[in-house]
């Protein structure tokens, strides 16, 4: 077989391959059950070669889904190999001790045949809203060990040659709260794995399965020969950080993530010796998801444009000690660790290389998901709610954090408050950026979101969230932004400060819940912000002028007839 394969053709081929993922993307939110992944797309869907690489994958999906895809068909395939595979076959599980990120990320593939070829695999992973264990849900990081977070279910066929496994569909019907919508949102991923199988039985009935899967290879290679030309360019040396995390809902004390990062050529070793042992509760992680979070900052701060895949990972290798948070040892629990823990990961690569690219690194942001689970049952029907919040971004060298959203290893979005009091016996009371809520700095960083939601059924919630204890870290003079807040006030005026993680709470009508997200960290030195800077800051509500004058330095005065807003900055 010629190995060659001129470029037009490659290039057609790679962007088919990326069009493929992201109509998968597509169907399986079309086809959707839970307003988790209709409406937020808590999901991710790829393409792989057939050794397990992710070869393509979609265009808005998650960065601690992906990384993780070979780990997860590495502890697949220990069970059914490979070649034991026949199409129509299709394969599920969610275990974190074989390669997978937490229980409530079920991950599918399906292999692709072409004739008797295997060309590769079509894979969706996607966060199903409830997996079992101790309350709706299943997010409580307040469970001890792996079976007290819920079912977890080791590599099994869920089709074979095209005929559903009812066994199996109906264990998991007796296991998983709100059944009906959890199986479909299961039937969802299978046709979002058709759909991968159709666009790569296409490309080789066009070119040929011999030059798919030379094309395939080039794809892998040409990103890691574009990796390691970026890598190249990070001076060499060893690199070193460390950040907290709040606690796991059992101890609530403040727990460290220590990384070194040593560069050298085109190879990065990242290795997290130091760390804190694994907690009680469920921020550990197993090292498939130490591994996301760490390639993903390495491919945000060297080259965040190309397409991602397996092979501009290649040259990066991270080693953790077993027993730690970030490398978990059975049976340690990890429902949280898969975010909120890796987002801390995530964190300390990126403050690790700010010495070494500081026109590249951005400074810490919320670093959490900010999960509100709220379920229970309610005019003859179960109901699950799991919502995530936006928080504040970190200020770069050029640029202000964002505003209210999630980015870094878990990008999804939010439900839109209509379909929250639509699906949800809950009323949205408020939902606005939080003022004054971003790390100062000569690039401030981004605010967080509140939210105050009241609970219009009785029922029990659960809290997940970063960033209440310790504050993201500002870079070069910037400044901590304002803390993760969460405080319940009952219906009877009793007001709970809680912490940012919870075991199920019961809640009843008319308690309130709000959550104040925190910000981004700073960038610079607060007094070198332009004066139009901090104008426009002043007039959108970001900064108050209280803010402006005693943490910026800048003098504010009143002018009641000025037309987009009565306070003048000046220095």
């Amino acid at each position: 077989m010629s190995t060659s394969i001129d470029r037009i053709t490659l290039e057609v081929i790679r962007n088919g391959l990326l069009t493929a993922a992201d109509e998968m993307k597509n169907v399986v939110l079309r086809t959707a059950y839970s307003n988790l992944w209709k409406e937020a797309g808590d999901l991710s869907c790829a393409l792989l070669r057939p050794t397990g690489e992710v070869v393509a994958q979609g265009s808005a999906d998650i960065p601690i889904h992906l990384p993780t895809m070979p780990f997860s068909f590495a502890g697949l395939t220990e069970r059914f190999p490979v070649e034991t595979m026949l199409p129509g076959d299709v394969f599920i599980h969610n275990d974190p001790f074989r390669g997978n990120n937490h229980l409530p990320d079920f991950f599918m593939c399906k292999p692709v045949f072409f004739g008797e070829t295997l060309l590769g695999f079509a894979a969706v992973r996607g966060h199903f809203i409830d997996v079992g264990g101790n309350g709706p849900g299943s997010y409580s990081s307040t469970a001890p060990d792996i079976q007290a977070e819920g079912f977890r279910i080791p590599p099994m066929r869920v089709w074979k040659e095209g005929e559903r496994n009812e066994e199996l569909v109906g264990l998991l019907e007796s296991n998983l709260r709100n059944p009906r919508e959890r199986i479909g949102d299961l039937q969802a991923q299978y046709a979002g794995c058709n759909t991968g199988e159709r666009r790569l039985q296409a490309l080789a009935e066009k070119y040929g399965a011999d030059t798919l899967s030379i094309a395939i290879e080039r794809v892998l290679d040409d990103a890691e020969t574009l990796a390691r030309a970026h890598i190249a360019e990070i001076p060499d040396g060893r690199y070193e950080f460390e950040d907290f995390c709040d606690g796991d809902g059992i101890v609530n004390e403040p727990f460290a993530i220590r990384c070194a990062v040593e560069v050298d050529g085109s190879d990065i070793a990242i290795d997290f010796d130091g760390t804190s042992p694994q907690t009680h509760g469920g921020m550990n992680m197993a090292l498939s998801v130490c591994y996301a979070a760490c390639v993903y900052a390495i491919k945000a701060l060297t080259d965040p444009d190309s397409p991602a895949n397996s092979g501009a990972y290649r040259p990066i290798t991270v080693t953790a000690p077993e027993g730690t948070v970030v490398n978990v040892s059975y049976p340690g629990a990890v429902v949280a660790g898969n975010h909120e823990t890796s987002a801390r990961v995530a964190d300390c690569v990126t403050g690790a290389l700010a010495e070494a690219l500081p026109d590249r690194v951005v400074a810490a942001g919320a670093g959490s998901t900010g999960v509100l689970v709220f379920g229970g049952h309610d005019a003859d029907r179960d109901f699950i709610c799991v919502e995530m919040h936006g928080a504040g971004q970190g200020g770069g060298a050029g640029a202000d954090g964002g505003n209210a959203h999630r980015v870094n290893i878990a990008n999804t979005g939010n439900t839109p408050t209509e379909a929250l009091e639509l699906e949800y016996p809950m009323t949205v009371i408020e939902y606005r950026i939080t003022d004054d809520a971003g790390g100062a700095g000569e690039f401030r960083g981004g605010c967080g979101i509140q939210r105050r939601v009241r609970f219009d059924a009785p029922g029990w919630i659960t809290i997940v969230a970063e960033r209440g204890t310790v504050a993201p870290y500002g870079l070069f003079g910037g400044g901590r932004p304002e803390p993760t807040q969460v405080v319940l006030t009952r219906a009877d005026g009793t007001v709970e400060e809680l912490p940012t993680k919870t075991a199920p709470l019961l809640v009843v009508a008319g308690d309130e819940l709000f959550l104040k997200c925190a910000g981004g960290g700073g960038y610079g030195d607060p007094v070198d912000r332009t004066v139009e800077a901090l104008q426009a800051d002043v007039d959108n509500g970001y900064v108050s002028p209280d803010s402006a004058a005693t943490t910026y330095g800048a003098v504010v005065l009143e002018d009641a007839g000025r037309a987009d807003g009565k306070w003048v900055v000046s220095r």
